[in-house]
This record gives structure tokens, C-alpha cells and sequence, in this order.
């Protein structure tokens, strides 16, 4: 689905670039304005202008510093019943979660619709000198923030060989 995605973005972009030069009055001819509606349903046909806006969802901040590592996720609109976060033996954190339209409304009443609604996931590999039993996490304002305390990094001890 992803490599489908891309190719019809792209095949979208690449006609709106072709065209956008100054060429006459191109946008007149009738083939044009059939070839645009033609990428632009093929578009729709496939993916919702919500998923498209949506992904890098949830958007994240991520700050590193030398004691610790902030992550905040926006999660405006998700219960905390509905998120799972993870941390495995690799030290990748995994936010997953789903964001569930509180109504069924029809498409078509709609004049745009962004707002991401559905499952997502989202993982970030961490560095090895992490704390992970001494991980926090804070739910407010559907903002998730973890707080991460970092090791100091132990510097490698190098044995002294002889030359013979």
C-alpha cells in the first residue's frame, strides 16, 4: 500500500509540475482538465487526504540530552485506553494506539476532511545507554510525554599490547 501510495503522489506531482509551467492556455484544453481529474480521483480513489496529511502520525518531539531523552507524541483526540507503548530488548520504543470518530458522517457532507482517524504506530530506536526501568510517562492535554534517564557512557578500556 505504501509503494503504491508513493508512486500515485508522485505521478500526481509530476503532471501538477508538468503543467504548471506557462504554456498557453493549457488549462483551457479539454484533455488537460480530463488528465487532471483523472490523476486527482486516481488519488482520492485510493487514499483519503486525512491519511495523506497523516503519515508521520503521531507527530513527536524528541529531545536528547546528556541525563535524558524527552519524547512528547501529539495524541490530541486518543483516549489513554487506547494507546499501547512497548519498549523490546533492541531498545526501539513503540507507540501504537487507535483514534476513533466519535460518529459515522457521511463523505460526502463534507467539504475537506483532515483530521487523521484509525490505528497508527510509530517506533523510535533509542540509544543503548538508556534507563529503561526508570522510564516516566505523563498523559495531559493529549500529549504523551516519556522521560528516558540516561547511563553515562562508559568509555572503552584499551589494553596496552607490547611490541616485540
Amino acid at each position: 500500500m505504501k509503494k503504491t501510495l508513493l508512486s500515485l503522489i508522485g505521478a500526481t506531482l509530476l503532471s501538477s509540475s508538468l503543467f504548471a509551467f506557462p504554456m498557453g492556455s493549457i488549462e483551457d484544453d479539454p484533455d488537460f482538465v480530463r488528465m487532471n481529474q483523472y490523476f486527482n480521483s486516481l488519488l482520492e480513489s485510493h487514499v483519503n487526504t486525512a491519511a495523506l496529511s497523516n503519515i508521520n502520525y503521531p507527530r513527536t518531539d524528541i529531545k536528547d540530552t546528556q541525563k535524558e531523552i524527552v519524547i512528547k507524541f501529539d495524541l490530541a483526540g486518543v483516549p489513554k485506553e487506547n494507546i499501547k507503548l512497548s519498549i523490546n530488548d533492541e531498545k526501539v520504543l513503540t507507540v501504537e494506539g487507535e483514534k476513533k470518530e466519535e460518529k459515522e458522517i457521511k463523505k460526502g457532507d463534507f467539504v475537506k476532511k483532515e483530521i487523521f482517524y484509525g490505528t497508527f504506530q510509530k517506533s523510535i530506536k533509542l540509544p543503548d545507554n538508556i534507563k529503561e526501568n526508570e522510564l516516566e510517562t505523563n498523559f495531559k492535554n493529549g500529549i504523551l510525554t516519556i522521560t528516558i534517564p540516561k547511563e553515562e557512557l562508559k568509555k572503552p578500556k584499551a589494553k596496552i599490547i607490547p611490541i616485540k
